[in-house]
């Protein structure tokens, strides 16, 4: 065959698969044209429907990462509907594949969670690692608060759902955690709290108003100045109903029996010995790690926790008005004892709270239904209600200490 003849058969080959291909590719829409890439997601009890509340990007024009967040509302009769109908109010479909965190509104989580929450685990549209955060109020309030201040990246909802767990306490549950408690014989999750603080803006408000040459907007200005208020509280769930809240100081009372907690602050008040006159010193806890032995004897069940740490002298405010050497050894035995003693009452009153609402975020069960399986099965035979099995737990600790003080 003439060269020139197969040169011309290749040119109208290829111009053949251009006409019939390329049109379709210009016509055809990207993907960030068919699809609104979500961030969040919020979800808010309204009257007998679901408000669903998504934070989607909108990208930005610029050389610098500066996103932009909207919020899009909807309500349904339940997920998939309410979903449904933000799409429809987008013209796009909602790409949850970045959902990092979902919002529970408080009065949601009156209700079995695990039934609303259940499309997102069966559907696999969404990343199963997304964290669960509760907040008092309306979850489409906190997106919204939070879409304001994510272009400077602060309080960013993602990085505070995953603090307390890599830090202190593991009050961060995610989507698949939940529904694996939701499933187990110990159907007891922990959710960290957040919530909008507006205590700022009566004050931001008084400011506008006597400025007044600045006119009326600034002072709907000023009343919108609001924070994000992340005070280390959390919310227990039981069967996937919020149970009860805690504070702070319980969390870090618990944080003692918690295996993922690895970090945290002693604080030990009135301190006096031969270094000290009623002083105050903050230990820095460091590589906490615990393990735990169960038994039971004459059917009581003693559970042990074994714990060890490494503590660091963070402050000293002492009333004798002397600065104690730096590379000065203050680890005596009787402060050993009183650190001791002090991390003995935390966990004491950690397990007092556990009795009084009745519920076992430390995996009790688990223990005992893992290293003595037999007995432990016959001791909650023998009870008047197998799910107050708590009532009857007596725990030992074994403090062991590293310290570099």
């Amino acid at each position: 065959m003439d060269k020139s003849l197969k040169y011309r058969l290749v040119v109208w080959a290829v111009a053949l698969f251009l006409a019939f291909l390329l049109p379709s590719g210009i016509n055809s829409s990207s993907q960030i044209q068919k699809t609104s890439i979500a961030t969040a997601i919020g979800l808010d009890k309204s009257e007998n429907e679901l408000e669903v509340s998504v934070q989607v990007v909108v990208p930005q024009p610029g050389s610098n990462y500066s996103p932009k967040y909207v919020i899009a509302t909807a309500k349904g009769k339940n997920l998939p509907e309410a979903i449904e109908n933000i799409e429809l109010k987008l013209g796009q479909e909602i790409g949850l594949a970045h959902c990092f965190v979902i919002v529970l509104g408080d009065k949601v989580c009156e209700d079995n969670l695990a039934s609303t929450l259940d499309y997102l685990m069966r559907s696999n549209i969404m990343g199963n690692n997304s964290a669960l955060l509760h907040t008092d109020g309306k979850a489409k309030e906190l997106l919204e608060q939070s879409s304001k201040l994510s272009e400077s990246d602060v309080n960013n909802l993602q990085h505070i759902a995953k603090y307390n767990q890599e830090h202190y306490s593991s009050s961060n549950t995610d989507l698949v955690s939940f529904f694996n408690a939701y499933a187990s014989n110990c159907p007891f999750c922990v959710v960290g709290s957040l919530n909008v603080d507006d205590s700022n803006s009566s004050q931001s408000q008084e400011q506008g108003q006597s400025q007044q040459n600045q006119g009326q907007e600034q002072n709907k200005g000023g009343s919108d100045q609001k924070v994000l208020k992340n005070e280390g509280e959390a919310i227990v769930f039981k069967n996937g109903k919020k149970l009860t809240k805690l504070k702070k100081e319980d969390l870090n009372n618990f944080g003692w029996l918690d295996s993922k907690a690895q970090k945290g602050f002693l604080i030990l008040e009135h301190v006096s010995n031969d270094l000290f006159d009623d002083a105050t010193i903050t230990l820095h806890i460091k590589n906490k790690s615990v393990n735990f032995s169960a038994s039971l004897e004459n059917n009581i069940p003693v559970l042990t926790a074994n714990i060890f740490f490494e503590a660091f002298v963070e402050s000293i405010e002492d009333g004798k008005k002397e600065i104690t050497g730096a590379h000065q050894n203050l680890c005596t035995q009787d402060f050993q004892e009183q650190i001791d003693k002090k991390i003995k009452e935390q966990i004491s009153d950690a397990i007092k709270l556990s009795k009084e609402k009745n519920f076992d975020i430390i995996g009790v069960f688990n223990v005992f239904n893992t290293k003595n399986h037999k007995k432990w099965k016959e001791f909650l035979q023998n009870l008047a209600n197998p799910e107050d099995y708590m009532q009857e737990i007596e725990v030992i600790s074994n403090i062991s200490m590293h310290h570099k003080l």
